[in-house]
């Protein structure tokens, strides 16, 4: 075999070994892409379902705040309508910003980088949400006890001893295990990240 020959073949390997690397890393990107997905799916589900019963009453008080007599009733289901329209729009606005990282075009340490960003303020976002939960809770009894035809209802002492605080017991519950959830989510989709990078 002459020198040519041999450079030609070799030349010929390299090119395939080079290929199949670049074949490999592909779909290393492809499965991770897939992989970041699913982890942000676990959080958009809750999300996504939260959302749609917070516009389906934030249109239940839209339609029946008419019949509500009491005036701060009414100021309660405008804030209340709202913060049911504003908080879960920004909640998903946030996932959609998380989702949107061009996992297969980015370079790996920016997208870690644009990752921890985007995170930080989903994570921010959720705290605060939390602590609004605690007086949404509060704040959504009044009215309602109105529209049910229990008006009276807020000066009852067993709406102060035992509603409010079952309420607020029930957000701090779920919002412990969902905000727990999510850490967990988050962190599982970072982890994926930083192995590309």
């Amino acid at each position: 075999m002459e020198l040519e020959e041999m450079k030609s073949i070799w030349e010929d390997l390299s090119g395939k070994v080079e290929n199949q690397e670049k074949i490999k890393k592909e779909e290393l990107m492809k499965m991770t892409k897939k992989n970041y997905q699913n982890r942000l799916f676990s959080i958009y589900f809750p999300e996504i379902l939260g959302s749609v019963i917070c516009f389906g009453y934030a249109g239940y008080f839209i339609f029946q705040i008419g019949k509500l007599e009491l005036p701060i009733n009414q100021v309660l289901a405008v804030f209340n309508t709202v913060m049911m329209i504003t908080l879960p729009t920004i909640s998903l606005w946030t996932l959609a910003r998380l989702n949107s990282l061009k996992i297969t075009d980015e370079s790996p340490s920016l997208l870690v980088e644009k990752f921890k960003k985007e995170k930080a303020f989903f994570w921010k976002f959720q705290q605060f949400n939390l602590m609004l939960s605690g007086l949404f809770v509060v704040s959504i009894l009044p009215p309602l006890a109105e529209l049910l035809g229990k008006k009276d209802l807020i000066l009852e002492p067993i709406f102060w001893m035992v509603y409010v605080p079952l309420g607020l017991l029930s957000v701090y519950i779920f919002g412990r295990i969902t905000i727990r959830k999510y850490y967990k989510s988050l962190q599982e989709a970072q982890h994926l990240i930083e192995g590309i990078a």
